[in-house]
């Protein structure tokens, strides 16, 4: 009998677009999640990381994940659940109920123990309790997970990643090691960039540790039959090889992504095949919500808003102006007055789009690049990462230490929580 394993990543839980709430969003794909665990007859779903999108997350993030993991647990053939922490996660939030919901086949994997690698071992057997896949379940390995912490130079020769990488790989070989003694087919998930992936974007992507980007080598690790990779939000395998992939967010997560299909994995195991390897199968998210970038001249972009204005069609929008000559003060107002109000544009009262983002890119290089903006686009069209870096690249701060500081920032970003009545917590 096969065993078909549902991979997914990157949840974000809790996460927002430009101040735009995507809760409903994130509702609906669990739901249809559910669906299709139970349409699909899921013996085990693996989340690879990033369940939610900060440390400590909201009562309504929460509430999303734990309604899910309920739905999954009252189903009539309820698949075992395999969640692992990513660098969004709280190693200490996420853990918390691991012992409970254990005893009801939902494994969650937050941290290792290095002297431990059997701790991550997970058996999937069939009705004649005959072990048929190994689940070797990796969460994000921070450094001190890995024991590497002030053990070498943070940059440069003998530098921390490469210190972390040399240590990560041969954590991964020794599970694996311990995994292949069962003699069936080795599922392996990971939470890092793996050398070859594509980023969607330089932010939500971004690593959270202090110091350089986890980036690990291909070769560095072992020839497990499938990974189940977290991290980059854009679907994809690696290296040309089937077997090693990144789902991808379900949602899009920056407008960068607005225009990639998303979907889930199933990974089919036969335990009748020689073959170890699982045969591959995409299912197709559905969308929710419309994201579109308009790029161009100023003409253009009226022009295009007012086409989705005559189609009613429900959409979120970043305008990047890549072709005009001169200021954009006129442009920025004609927004303002037309297309947040009526006429000339004859838009009605509340249109069925919205603007989020407005970005001057006429001087960018890289106009995928979101983050960056014209400050008479306001800085209520920045994000908060998106002014500090612009601050440190106006003060010539080299890129290195941007990288640095950034990922600092972002730390100490994410663990400020905005509560629902709006109040700032600590």
């Amino acid at each position: 009998m096969p065993v078909k394993v549902l991979h997914t990543s990157d949840w974000h839980l809790g996460a927002m677009l430009h101040n735009e709430d995507r809760k409903e969003e994130h509702r609906r794909f669990l739901s249809w999640l559910l669906k299709t665990i139970e349409t699909e007859n899921i013996d085990a779903l693996v989340v690879s990381g990033d369940i939610f999108d900060v440390y400590a997350p909201s009562t309504a993030a929460q509430r999303l994940y734990y309604n899910f993991l309920a739905g999954v647990i009252k189903l009539k053939i309820a698949p075992e659940v395999f969640i692992i922490a990513g660098n969004h996660d709280s190693q200490h939030f996420l853990g918390a109920p691991a012992d409970i919901l254990s005893e009801l086949n939902v494994h969650i994997v937050s941290t290792i123990d290095i002297e431990k690698p059997e701790n991550l071992i997970f058996e999937i057997k069939n009705k004649n309790n005959k072990t048929t896949l190994v689940i070797c379940a990796i969460p994000f390995l921070r450094e001190k997970d890995l024991k590497v912490v002030n053990t070498v130079k943070p940059c440069g020769a003998d530098s921390l990643l490469e210190q972390y990488n040399k240590t990560a790989a041969a954590f991964y070989h020794a599970v694996y090691k311990l995994a292949k003694t069962k003699n069936t087919p080795v599922l392996m998930t990971g939470h890092f960039y793996l050398d070859g992936g594509m980023k969607s974007d330089d932010y939500s992507e971004r690593a959270r540790e202090v110091g350089c980007l986890q980036s690990i080598p291909r070769e560095a690790l072992p020839d497990a039959d499938y990974y189940a990779l977290g991290h980059l939000h854009k679907s994809q395998t690696v290296n040309s090889k089937n077997y090693i992939r990144y789902s991808g967010s379900p949602l899009p997560m920056s407008f960068s992504e607005a225009e990639s299909e998303k979907s889930v994995v199933i990974a089919v195991f036969d335990e009748d095949s020689a073959e170890s390897k699982p045969a591959i199968q995409l299912k197709k998210i559905p969308v929710w919500q419309n994201l579109r970038q308009i790029k161009g001249s100023p003409d253009m972009i009226l022009a295009e808003l007012k086409r989705i204005k005559a189609g009613g069609e429900n959409v979120w929008i970043e305008i990047q102006v890549t072709d005009y000559e001169g200021d954009l003060f006129n442009f920025w107002d004609t927004l303002e007055k037309e297309v947040l109000c009526d006429s000339p544009l004859e838009l009605p009262l509340e249109p069925s789009y919205k603007i989020l983002a407005k970005q001057d890119m006429r001087n960018r290089q890289n106009t995928s690049d979101w983050r960056g903006g014209d400050e008479s686009a306001g800085l209520s069209d920045l994000s908060p990462a998106s002014v500090f870096e612009k601050f440190m690249k106006d003060e010539k701060i080299n890129a290195e230490d941007i990288d640095i500081f950034m990922n600092m920032f972002n730390e100490l970003y994410h663990d400020v929580i905005v509560n629902e009545n709006g109040e700032t917590e600590i």
